[in-house]
């Protein structure tokens, strides 16, 4: 890269740091309920439009010993595994297509299990044609009904925006914001308090909270959420609990020394004391790495398999084009920021950076061949990394990697990049399905801020919708 390519990056990354991505949206009771009852109501409904479709009578199922408990159990064991993601306690879709995508992860996961008990149960197995279908009828209901709803939801039950105040020392309450998670919608009240220690022990000695001039203020704005940057002395605590739980407000202490970054926090009580206890973050626990890494040959090794045809298509496509190397080979930083070798079919002149260094890639640029913009645009180019993720080198799912050159700069800009690293990279990922493919140098920051928010909230269940939402762009030719 020439020195003035890296002079303007360095300056759009620095002007663009990583921001806290929006918290996934918390489910209220009545919703939970209401998606219960809806899921519940769809089995029914699909296994009766199953017995028209293939002709078989449902009385003469149940008439078999033990057809009754075991239906009963499958059923049973679809709804837990849906609580058990957690489909009724919040959503990660900002939009109604995104639930979709979510809903049908959710039901590929809970429907093996169930067409696995169809399958195995002596009295099942003659009915097993219904009740595949019924299982299959049962997910478009629930992925459309799981639309309509996410469009309802926002119209009828926007949810309440936080408005925060955030009070303490002036230069903890002006850093403060910045890092909080919030919506659209949502306000933050800066009410910096100069002598914050000697307000509160006045208004401490005087029991009169009223006595503070950013409770007024607070309660005046209409706040329900205090975020308090000092620490307060336990009867003041226990006071302005009092008085804040009955008119809806919520109290947080925001200790700015205790950040998350690689970990998590939990807080318990011990004695008279609260101990604060840094852990792994999930996805970074032993058995989440061994699990993610039976999940990748699971996958990896029957796609191999099956498209090997399109490898081979798309081999001899890259050949007939221009006579040059169908695989491109690149160093790139994996987990723990090892270097390794990624393979993708090339989709750029042999000679590309042969006189200029490194070069970030942008869209519809000249270096591309013709059979590469195709590949880039479906990211077919992307499909040797199959090897590279058999190899162990790479997940299915996870952070892309990058190159070491842009790695280093990126690292010394933005305090928390080398948590990409640690886990393995991955052929797609949460900023992948969020962002375009090729993405301009001033959008480091937030490709970061969306693998931090997957590093953060990591599951299997998440992993499956960023599959699910990678097969259709796939699928459908979507940019990626």
């Amino acid at each position: 890269m020439n020195t003035a390519q890296r002079t303007m990056v360095e300056t759009l990354v620095a002007t663009t740091p990583a921001r806290p991505r929006p918290l996934p949206a918390r489910y209220a009771r009545r919703w939970s309920a209401v998606l219960f009852a809806n899921d519940l109501l769809v089995s029914s409904l699909a296994l009766f439009v199953a017995r028209f479709l293939t002709g078989q009578r449902i009385d003469a199922m149940l008439a078999r010993e033990g057809a009754i408990p075991a239906l009963s159990f499958a059923v049973v064991l679809w709804l837990v595994l849906f609580e058990r993601i957690g489909v009724y306690r919040r959503t990660f879709s900002s939009t109604a297509r995104d639930e979709v995508y979510a809903s049908l992860a959710a039901c590929a996961m809970a429907m093996l299990p169930s067409v696995g008990l169809f399958l195995s149960v002596p009295a099942l197995v003659p009915a097993r044609h219904l009740l595949i279908v019924a299982a299959l009828l049962t997910a478009v209901g629930v992925c459309a009904t799981r639309y309509l709803g996410h469009v309802v939801r926002l119209r009828l039950f926007p949810g309440t925006p936080r408005r925060i105040a955030v009070i303490g020392s002036p230069e903890r309450v002006a850093a403060l914001p910045s890092e909080l998670s919030l919506r659209e919608g949502d306000t933050v009240l800066r009410l910096p308090v100069i002598g914050f220690d000697d307000e509160t022990a006045r208004a401490l000695s005087e029991d009169d909270l009223g006595a503070l001039d950013w409770i007024a203020t607070a309660v005046g704005r209409g706040c329900n959420e205090f975020i308090i940057t000092e620490a307060l002395p336990p009867e003041l605590v226990t006071a302005l609990l009092r008085f804040a739980e009955p008119r809806g407000i919520r109290v947080a202490f925001a200790p700015m020394r205790f950040r998350p970054h690689a970990y998590d926090f939990s807080i318990r009580r011990d004695g008279g004391i609260a101990l604060i206890y840094p852990q792994s973050l999930a996805i970074c626990t032993p058995g989440a790495t061994t699990l993610r890494r039976l999940i990748d040959l699971a996958i990896a090794l029957p796609a191999a398999i099956i498209l090997s045809p399109v490898l081979a298509a798309v081999a001899l496509a890259i050949r007939l084009d221009d006579g040059g190397p169908i695989v491109f080979r690149q160093v790139r930083v994996g987990r723990g920021s090892v270097p390794f070798e990624i393979f993708k079919f090339r989709t750029m002149r042999p000679d590309a950076e042969r006189w200029t260094g490194p070069i970030w890639a942008q869209s519809g640029e000249d270096r591309t061949t013709r059979i590469g913009r195709f590949l880039r645009r479906t990211s077919l180019d992307e499909l040797p990394q199959l090897a590279n993720v058999i190899r162990g080198e790479m997940s299915i799912v996870g952070p892309r990697p990058e190159r070491p050159y842009y790695v280093e700069r990126f690292r010394k800009i933005l305090p928390r990049y080398d948590e990409r690293h640690l886990v393995r990279p991955g052929m797609t990922g949460w900023s992948h399905v969020h962002m375009d493919r090729d993405i301009d140098p001033s959008q480091i920051g937030e490709r970061l801020s969306y693998d931090i928010f997957y590093l953060e909230h990591w599951s299997v269940f998440m992993d499956f919708t960023i599959l699910c939402k990678t097969t259709a762009e796939f699928l459908f030719h979507s940019p990626a």
